[in-house]
């Protein structure tokens, strides 16, 4: 081991020796580190989930997906509308896109029915929702058992229904549902499928609203205009889930498909075509905006403690004249008087960044339990934390131990 690697040992012994030897201060120094690293951690989990929670939803609806949606109008838009013929959002559209943009993946228009579901006479909450056979490959959301949705299902408008995971064992309990009778409104339908059980979250980053999908029900839209007739037009939809090949594509059909519906509607805007992947950027935007605020707040109480420990240092090097002289006197060069000040500085702040460290990772699981916020945080993000805390050390104990290194032996010896 060299002598400067012994050298630094003594001086951190000789640090530990003084923080140990005044504990309330050394404690009360650390807390304007310990808060600041505490908010940078807490922050940095905040931002972390909710870009997981995004990410999750996009992944849900498909990166290649776009989505168009019906747009409730009222008072004046309403009468405008009706004015002018729009019947809101049909299958008409939906065919209309297919047949103009042919190089489309899949195309899948939806209606929510508004109809009961009961299982000798017991009623679910399910949503029952109307769609074709396209569904399950433009939302990548299969069945688990059985099949999902044919096209001989909505060519003949069969009574067969598709249940979602989360409503099996509410309506047949541990029974096998494949092939049972369910009763939706007056009509029973015949079990063909089970959704796989998909994870959805609604949480404080929510970009885009997702109901629980593991509550629906599904059944063919042909089925659901024969047995469902709607007053607002022949064949109305509430969405459409239209799928591109390449994601680059996605903004280009989204503005051709913008443009037929308008058209075909008499420039009424009684629907909203969604693209997820803007809408996730446009959430990062948003969340980059709150993690520089946040971080800033955080910056302050770092720049606080770092403030704290500069003045709580220089305090101890003018205790420790006499001290820094008789070290001096007996050979001690300047840069072991540094060392040894600026390692007690970063002990202290390294110190007080483990403890925030701590207290940050508390206060994130605070406000996922509380809160009820998705938090996240990585080592790195940890790790970083850590570091800055010890920088701040760095920075503010430079002046102190230079300072303490610049004394005259002489004049150190004479201090009372």
């Amino acid at each position: 081991m060299s002598f400067w690697s012994v050298e630094q040992l003594e001086n951190a012994r000789v640090g530990l020796r003084s923080i140990q030897a005044h504990k309330l201060r050394s404690s009360l120094t650390m807390l304007g580190v310990i808060f600041g690293v505490a908010a940078v951690v807490a922050m940095l989990a905040i931002a972390g989930g909710a870009q997981r929670e995004a990410v999750e939803q996009i992944r849900l609806l498909g990166t290649n997906n776009l989505r168009v949606n019906q747009r409730a109008l009222s008072g004046k838009a309403r009468e405008a509308a009706e004015q002018k013929g729009s019947q809101g959002l049909t299958l008409a559209d939906a065919e209309l896109i297919q047949a103009s943009l042919p190089g489309l993946a899949g195309i899948a228009p939806v209606r929510f029915v508004d109809a009961p579901v009961l299982l000798r006479g017991r009623e679910s909450a399910a949503r029952v929702v109307a769609t074709n056979a396209d569904y399950a490959r433009v939302t990548d959301f299969h069945a688990g058992q059985g099949r999902f949705l044919s096209d001989l299902d909505v060519a003949d408008a069969k009574r067969v229904a598709v249940i979602g995971a989360g409503i099996v064992q509410e309506l047949f309990g541990y029974q096998n549902p494949m092939g049972r009778r369910i009763r939706i409104g007056d009509d029973s339908y015949t079990v063909v499928g089970v959704m796989e059980a998909k994870q959805v979250r609604e949480g404080r980053a929510s970009v885009i609203r997702l109901r629980d999908i593991n509550r629906d029900l599904y059944v063919p839209i042909t089925t659901a205009a024969a047995r469902f007739p709607l007053a607002r037009a022949e064949g109305a939809i509430d969405e459409m889930a239209i799928q591109v090949t390449l994601a680059d594509r996605v903004a280009p059909v989204a503005a051709i498909a913008s443009r037929l519906i308008r058209r075909a509607h008499h420039d009424v805007d009684d629907f909203e075509v969604v693209v997820p992947a803007e809408l996730l950027a446009q959430a990062q935007s948003t969340q980059r905006v709150f993690n520089i605020v946040m971080g800033s707040i955080a910056a302050i109480s770092l720049l606080v403690g770092g403030i704290g420990i500069m003045n709580v240092m220089l305090t101890s090097v003018t205790e420790r004249t006499r001290e820094i002289g008789i070290r001096r006197a007996v050979g001690a060069p300047r840069r072991a008087i540094l060392a040894q000040f600026l390692i007690e500085t970063v002990l202290i702040s390294a110190s007080g960044g483990l403890v925030g460290i701590v207290v940050g990772f508390a206060m994130a699981r605070g406000i996922n339990l509380f809160a009820g916020w998705e938090t996240a945080l990585s080592p790195l993000a940890t790790a970083g934390a850590f570091g800055v805390s010890a920088l701040v050390g760095i920075l503010f104990g430079i002046y102190p131990a230079r300072r303490a290194a610049r004394m005259d032996p002489i004049g150190a010896l004479r201090f009372e």
